[in-house]
């Protein structure tokens, strides 16, 4: 058969024994057998344990029944989208590539939001569609779409397997989601086993090691000369667990990406808060005389312009093209290994100074709510007291997502989740799902605004049936509040903005799980105090007055 791949960043593949260059196209030709079970095994071999998806007939089910021979579970979702969100989390949590299996043409574009969500967010994802045989596509027009064209911007690659691939060539493509960047990769699956293109092979040279030694070098002096660091972590480094004790043995002041947060405990004594590129952590960076990134994606921050003044030191270990932060020394490289390089301490930082920028900031949020008022900032400082010890926390798009994620206590990396990079909505409630088989037996919670929750109300079935730990609770204020803040008079008033009001715990309680309504924080709080290791669903009414204020505190 052939593999015909895409590549649109530049990454070792062993398949090829080659380094593939960004935006060229790689057809090679492999014989096996067995392609649903060679892919199976492939998955095994990679570590996968669950697998997700709403599939076709055909083909799909083929794999579906493959994985089972081979004790990978399947998981049935409700949406496309919604099962590539599980899968991409699920992969996350287990660094794994983590398959959602969906048919041709229409579960293919329906499964494409999820797709974006992983590569974007950084997410591992293996994309698995049926397509129309290439025998067959001279005839047969129904559902025929280019799919490779299709996912090619929303994937890291995109490859045609057909029967009689080998193992060895099917790994290594399952290597490319789980290699910085994360992100997905689509296999278009094509029982025929008939080719598509011609093969052509490119190899490129290695970096320049040479320059790597430069950069390092500079990048020790500039920070042996700064008094005053501070370090911006990313996703990256988030990936990269032994940072977080290189970091504590620097002890300058830490921010982290939403996506990074728990490399530094987010209530220990170098974290300094979150970074967004917003008005929260101006103080911390208008306090550093040198900025360092480590691990830092460009997907992460907000698109404001970048105002520090203080230069700045990039540590990563792959090339940052897009021209956002003005680096100052760029080092590309392995990221502990040159952190541990760079990272010496000689800061004049004061113990306890992180901490106290940190409170400054929370303050601001809690001052943008009044105390007397149900609203967001209530709603999560109450969730905040009734944790279990041990749980993982995903968050959607919306207004919400300003009171939960400066104010949310993390201790350890992927136990916080959000769609950043994307920042799609319809994300919480199934990445919720994949955490909670990712992390058997642990409890989860799923915060959601109403314009979320609507989008999966029917994955509640899903959480019913697998009789998952997962605590969803809603953000109802019947409103798209994020987009209403930023309304003028002549866009639309309620008519774009606002919707009937949806009682969430019927649907919940029609769903099959438990389903609660709360007006305070004293109901929230009773509610909260049991049934932990229940699916259940909290839909909370609060008042949205304080959400411009949260807006103007963390955003400016």
């Amino acid at each position: 058969m052939w593999i015909n791949l895409r590549c649109p960043r530049r990454q070792w593949h062993p398949g090829t024994n080659c380094i593939l260059t960004p935006g060229r196209h790689y057809c090679l030709f492999v014989v096996a057998a067995g392609l649903a079970v060679e892919l199976a095994k492939a998955l095994g071999e990679a570590g996968v344990g669950a697998a997700f998806g709403v599939p076709g007939g055909g083909p799909n089910l083929d794999l579906v029944g493959a994985l089972l021979e081979i004790d990978i579970d399947f998981v049935l979702a409700h949406a496309e989208s919604s099962a590539a969100i599980m899968a991409a989390t699920h992969g996350l949590i287990t660094h794994t590539p983590t398959p959602v299996i969906v048919t041709r043409g229409p579960g293919a574009t329906s499964v494409a939001n999820g797709t974006a969500q992983a590569t974007l967010d950084r997410f591992p994802l293996a994309v698995v569609t049926d397509t129309v045989p290439a025998a067959q596509r001279h005839r047969v027009a129904h559902q025929r779409i280019d799919q490779r064209s299709f996912f090619a911007p929303i994937t890291k690659a995109s490859a045609t397997v057909a029967a009689d691939v080998d193992a060895e060539t099917l790994v290594g493509l399952l290597t490319v989601p789980t290699t910085w960047p994360f992100g997905a990769v689509h296999l278009d699956y094509d029982a025929s086993g008939h080719p598509d293109a011609d093969a052509h092979l490119e190899v490129v040279v290695a970096p320049d090691t040479g320059a790597l030694s430069a950069a390092i070098s500079a990048a020790v002096d500039l920070v042996g000369q700064a008094e005053r660091p501070v370090v911006i972590v990313g996703m990256e480094a988030a990936a990269t667990p032994e940072l977080a004790e290189i970091l504590v043995r620097f002890g300058a002041p830490v921010l982290s990406t939403y996506q990074a947060a728990g490399l530094v405990d987010t209530n220990g004594s170098l974290g300094a808060g979150l970074f967004t590129n917003g008005a929260l952590e101006r103080p911390v960076l208008d306090a550093a005389d040198l900025i360092i990134t480590v691990g830092l994606d460009l997907v992460e921050p907000i698109p404001a312009p970048w105002t520090p003044a203080a230069p700045v030191v990039r540590l990563s270990s792959v090339i940052q093209l897009d021209d956002y932060l003005p680096a100052t020394i760029d080092v590309v490289g392995p990221l502990a290994e040159t952190a541990r390089t760079v990272l010496q301490p000689n800061h004049r930082w004061a113990d306890g100074e992180a901490t106290a920028l940190c409170s400054q900031a929370r303050d601001h949020i809690r001052h943008a709510e009044s105390s007397d008022t149900f609203g967001p900032v209530q709603l999560v400082e109450t969730a905040i007291a009734a944790l279990p010890e041990t749980i993982t926390t995903t968050v959607d798009a919306g207004a919400h997502f300003l009171a939960v994620m400066p104010l949310w206590p993390v201790s350890e990396p992927f136990r916080l989740l959000i769609s950043n990079g994307l920042a799609t909505m319809a994300f919480a409630v199934p990445a919720a799902i994949g955490a909670a088989i990712a992390r058997p037996g642990e409890p989860v919670l799923a915060f959601t605004g109403d314009g979320g929750m609507s989008m999966t109300m029917a994955e509640l079935e899903t959480i019913a049936r697998l009789q998952l730990p997962i605590t969803v609770v809603v953000f109802n204020d019947a409103t798209l509040s994020l987009i209403r803040i930023k309304q003028t008079a002549e866009h639309g008033g309620d008519r774009a903005v606002a919707y009937q009001l949806t009682d969430f715990a019927e649907v919940a309680r029609a769903s099959g799980i438990d389903g609660y309504v709360v007006n305070s924080a004293l109901e929230f709080r009773t509610v909260l105090a049991q049934d932990w290791d229940r699916p259940r669903l909290i839909d909370a009414r609060i008042d949205p007055s304080s959400y411009p204020a949260l807006l103007a505190a963390t955003r400016g």
